[in-house]
């Protein structure tokens, strides 16, 4: 799981780059810049949220309610 949480890390570092060339750039109008970040905002989002959920999937213990935790 750790690989998956590094490629989440590096496209969001990746994605943070792209705002920061878009805010950068001095000849993009300001609601061109705002149409060009909303979609990369929206991953960022996505990406944070699958990010945070599988933190508390990797994180949670998970047992059985069913008494079989204690046959082992």
């Amino acid at each position: 799981m750790d690989k998956i949480f590094e490629c989440i890390d590096k496209y969001l570092k990746d994605l943070e780059n792209d705002i920061l060339s878009i805010v950068s750039d001095q000849s993009i109008p300001l609601t061109k810049k705002n149409q060009l970040m909303e979609p990369i905002a929206d991953q960022k989002k996505v990406l944070s949220y699958t990010k945070e959920a599988l933190l508390k999937i990797k994180n949670k213990k998970y047992e059985a309610k069913c008494g079989m935790s204690e046959l082992s």
